[in-house]
């Protein structure tokens, strides 16, 4: 198979979870813990937080949010970029295709 060029949501993806894991990495250092310390307070395995701060963005959100909850951070916090900007990592979706909606619409009248 051959490798396709990212797509804006992919590479919005990708900076994101960079962004999240540095974050985490930043508070979880401020507060002065190990890795291992942060694993074993939030119920996770170590190689889950290595793999969140280095921002893996496959990493499961369920988890993810309890372990920045641990170090402090609030989901606003983890939205917020380095950027003057806020929006700078996501995508413009404004001109993407809205075929779900439509087959929500043509649905919707079948009842």
């Amino acid at each position: 198979m051959a490798d396709r060029p990212a797509s804006d949501v992919e590479t919005g993806a990708r900076a994101q979870a960079q962004h999240f894991g540095a974050l985490v990495r930043e508070r979880r250092e401020a507060l002065k813990m190990r890795q291992d310390d942060l694993a074993l307070a939030t119920g996770v395995g170590r190689r889950f937080i290595l793999e969140l701060e280095a921002g893996k963005a496959s990493c499961q959100l369920g988890r993810a949010l309890v372990v920045a909850a641990a170090v402090g951070l609030r989901p606003f916090d983890l939205m917020s970029a380095n950027s003057d900007d806020d929006n700078a990592l996501l995508p413009d979706l404004a001109d993407e295709p809205q075929e779900a909606d439509e087959d929500a619409d043509e649905g919707a009248g079948r009842e």
